[in-house]
This record gives C-alpha cells, structure tokens and sequence, in this order.
C-alpha cells in the first residue's frame, strides 16, 4: 500500500512512521511537513519525497493511506481533505476537540468512504493483551467497574496548549487510551458522564490550562462503570513518562494491572484463585501490518472507524463536564 506523512511536528509521529517502514507491504511515498527539521529527525524518511501541502501530496503521490502527526487544530481539516480524496487514515491521538469537529469528521468520513483508525498502543501491549484474553476467556466474569489512572510528565507541553480552544484537554489527550480499553473490555458504549478537574500549571503570566489533572466517572450503557483519571503530575524524576494502573471488578473475580512505569498484571478467579497469566510478545510492530490487510480486504481495522469516533464522543463529554463543574453529560 502507498502510505503518506501528513505533518511530523507533533505527537507519536515517530513510532507511527517506524511502524510503517517495518510494514513489508507497505511504501512511503510522500510527506508533508513544512518544517524540514521535523522530517530529518526520522532516518525513515530520508530520500522520501517531500511536498509543500497535503492537497499536493495526495494529488501526486496518491497514497491509500495517510499517517497523520499533526496538532489538535490542524485535524478536522486534514481529515476532511484526505476523506475528499478516498485516502485511509491512520491517527495519533486525541481526534478533535469538539463535538462541531466531530460532526465534521464523522460527516467527511462517510462522504468518502474512507476509514480511520489511531494509535491506541494498549491494545497491543502484553499487560492489556492478557487481560483481554482473560476476560474473553469468563476468567473475571462480567466486568462491573473498570478504574485506569493516566498520569504524564508534563515537561513544558506544546505551544498550542496554551491557546484559548487549541488543546484537546488533558483528559481526551492522555486518558483516550482508557476510554478505548473501557470499551473493548466491556464491549458497551459510554452513555454519560461526570468529570471535574483543575490546574496548578502556568506557563507565563495567568497563562493556564484549563485542567491539568481530571477524574471522570462514566456509566456504561450495559450498566458497568468506569472511573479514569488523567494529569500531567508526575513527578519530573519519574523513572517513565506514564505509569497506567488498572483494576477491574467483574462478577466472577477481578484483575490488576500495571504498565509503562512497571509491568505486571495479576488475575483473582472465583474458579482458578489467585494467578499471574503468561504474557505474550508485544504486537505493536503488527498494526500497520493489519491495518494494511484490512485496508486491502475492504474491511475495517483492528481499531475501527467507529472505534475512533465513539472514544472521541466520549472525551469530549468528559471535557465538557469539567468546564460545566462536574454535571453529567449524556454521550450521545
């Protein structure tokens, strides 16, 4: 498949464009950066051509799939303008910033007929892999409630976080990952939520975030819930950028993980007792891959279109149940 860069100056662009250099079935054809220092950082694009737009680049190099590492405002245009085009693509996190973007995201998409997926790395990291599988295999039971904490060196931030409705949130930002693993696990969809937060980071003078630390409660619409949390707290001596804990409750036992900052996954089953399941190899080189296959088949990814789109429905509820003080906010 012919894949395209749209932007390398912000996010996960990096493991995104390995992921696609790795891919047997797959060759960059293109990028689109205006800032020539972001493309020579990746040694996986040197000699690739580059174009002074993405309308240039999907006209000439006409790629089926574009990656995309651009920031939070730049993305409801660029979905828009890949979509009029029939090319797939591929995502960093978060999608958008509200439910006016998401309208135009979701209404290009089907316009073209094009699917999206992002890179939400939990699905393929060992801890997460083992759990779904525990799950899947009745282990817990139904799940009741799902907690995920989502902590993150804040390190300065980006420009654009600072600037009046440019980010995302902190919550959409770092906690998307549990958002799409309360999902998956659970196999329901966000019906509301509640979610407060604060800030204690200033940049210069009153310059502040909106909430550098929030707690989000959800109702699931099979009657589960979830309680997540996101900030940018830890500690700059940390000895990782994140550090994900998770304990899920369900009806038959329960099970508590931990990654990034430690790795470790232990399982409590009514009917096996106490246990620590085998971990597999981490799959994160497989994505792009799949993706691909998918793409090819005429199927929808492993991380689907809807899998985006529902995740970003949810946090941006959970952010606007912050700026309104907690009141529930219905999903749909």
């Amino acid at each position: 498949m012919r894949i395209a860069i749209a932007g390398c100056h912000y996010g996960h662009i990096g493991g995104i464009i390995r992921s696609a250099a790795l891919a047997q079935d797959a060759e960059i054809v293109g990028v689109a950066e205006a800032d020539s220092k972001s493309i020579d950082r990746y040694k996986d694009l040197a000699g690739v051509t580059r174009y002074g737009s993405l309308e240039e680049m999907l006209d000439k190099a006409k790629p089926g799939l574009v990656l995309e590492g651009v920031t939070h405002p730049e993305k409801v245009i660029l979905v828009e303008t890949c979509a009029a085009a029939g090319a797939h693509i591929l995502l960093d996190k978060p999608l958008c910033r509200t439910r006016d973007e998401l309208d135009r995201i979701t209404a290009a998409v089907n316009a073209g007929g094009i699917r999206l997926s992002m890179f939400f790395t939990s699905r393929f990291h060992p801890q997460f892999v083992a759990l779904r599988e525990a799950v899947e295999s009745g282990a817990i039971g139904s799940i009741v409630s799902y907690i995920s904490t989502h902590p993150h060196k804040f390190g300065g931030g980006n420009g654009f976080f600072f600037e009046p409705g440019a980010y995302a949130g902190v919550f959409h930002d770092l906690a998307c990952h549990g958002v799409d693993q309360l999902r998956f696990l659970t196999g329901a969809e966000c019906a509301g939520v509640h979610a407060v937060g604060s800030s204690i980071h200033k940049r210069t003078g009153e310059q502040t975030f909106a909430a550098d630390h929030v707690q989000a409660s959800y109702t699931m619409s099979d009657g589960s819930c979830g309680l997540l949390t996101a900030d940018w707290l830890t500690s700059s001596k940390a000895p990782s950028w994140g550090d994900t804990r998770v304990i899920v409750m369900g009806t038959k036992g329960s099970a508590h993980l931990s990654a990034y900052s430690s790795d470790s996954l232990s399982i409590i089953s009514d009917e096996k007792g106490a246990y620590t399941p085998e971990l597999p190899e981490p799959g994160i080189d497989r994505f792009l891959p799949d993706m691909i296959a998918a793409l090819e088949n005429g199927d929808e990814p492993f991380i689907s279109t809807q899998d985006v789109l529902a995740v970003a429905r949810s946090c941006i509820a959970a952010e606007e149940s912050v700026e309104e003080s907690g009141r529930f906010v219905q999903v749909a």
